[in-house]
């Protein structure tokens, strides 16, 4: 028996979400909403979704409904999850989930009052290569961990069209690089090497037809003892053939050795006193980045039907929300 979801959302990055529903097994979308009706069919044609709405109301008015997928922009999830979790509706959320914490906070309670599951699409964590470098740091291949590096140039922000081409709405964030993409990194740290216990950050502006920042420099100790020092910008460049593929180069640190992940995917191990070699495991360029999109709608598939809980619910990612509170308030642009 197929579990039958719908969705709410015809942009941009909608085309992974439902690129990755097409082809998971056990799953059907029965329908999707946008304001646009003339994106709503669209979309409903390109991935032979069988109904398609302008109106959310009149779509959850359809029967037998497990689930639904929301890819809409922050300041409408609140609004939506409300009406799902009305429905008794298992709930798929991007991120980020709101305007700010308040309202974040609001919403996963309303979900959690009703008894609603609500798992956030914090898709960072399911790359390929972050899975298989948590399997060997668990494995103790470079010993204990005391640092990871990491290096992000997106390149994507500059020029005045900056953003324009896939989601215009970023030149009039006045809260950028942590709140739209710098809350997957934190995902992904406390995923790799636990809960944070301090965060030193400065943020700058270095484009000036945007509202928010696109470059800054963070260190952050683990409670754990790990050090974390990210170096990210929107603003300039890789050379990295994909930057969009794992979002950077980083690097692990232990008393026994060395792993790095390439911008490519690659992995490769060091130990002390020894030369770096490759380390094998399977990714590719199907999907978003190591179609992690898919990874991380299986694993809500899979906690729905065995129901076991979400590594990304809504009340793990208040714990990221409020990492990226901290950054904000030791910052100013």
């Amino acid at each position: 028996m197929k579990l039958r979801g719908v969705a709410i959302g015809a942009g941009y990055f909608s085309d992974f979400h439902f690129d990755a529903w097409q082809r998971m097994p056990g799953v059907e979308i029965i329908g999707l909403c946008d304001q646009y009706e003339s994106k709503a069919k669209s979309k409903a044609l390109q991935y032979g979704i069988p109904n398609y709405f302008t109106s959310i109301e009149n779509m959850l008015e359809m029967d037998d409904i497990d689930f639904i997928d929301i890819i809409t922009p922050p300041v409408t999830h609140y609004e939506l999850v409300k009406k799902a979790a009305d429905k008794g509706l298992a709930i798929i959320c991007q991120k980020p989930i709101a305007p700010d914490a308040n309202e974040a906070v609001e919403m996963v309670n309303y979900a959690k009052k009703l008894n609603v599951p609500l798992m956030i699409h914090e898709n960072f964590r399911f790359q390929p290569w972050h899975r298989e470098i948590k399997k060997l740091l668990d494995q103790n291949l470079i010993g204990e961990l005391n640092k990871i590096t990491h290096f992000c140039r997106m390149g994507d922000g500059w020029g005045d069209d900056a953003y324009l081409a896939r989601q215009p709405y970023f030149q009039d964030y006045k809260r950028l690089l942590i709140y739209e993409t710098g809350i997957h990194f934190i995902d992904t740290y406390r995923f790799l090497a636990g809960e944070f216990k301090d965060v030193f950050a400065k943020l700058r502006r270095l484009n000036p037809v945007i509202k928010g920042e696109d470059s800054g420099m963070m260190v952050f100790e683990m409670e754990s003892g790990v050090w974390i020092t990210c170096d990210f910008s929107r603003f300039n460049e890789s050379n990295a053939e994909n930057a969009r593929y794992t979002f950077g180069e980083f690097t692990f640190e232990g008393s026994k050795g060395t792993i790095r992940l390439y911008p490519d995917g690659n992995i490769t191990i060091q130990k002390l006193g020894a030369k770096e070699t490759k380390h094998k495991y399977m990714h590719n360029q199907i999907g978003f980045a190591g179609d992690c999109v898919y990874a991380t709608q299986k694993h809500f598939i899979d906690s729905l039907i065995n129901k076991t809980p979400f590594e990304t619910s809504g009340e793990d990612y208040l714990k990221s929300l409020s990492i990226q509170e901290r950054i904000y308030a030791a910052c100013s642009i």
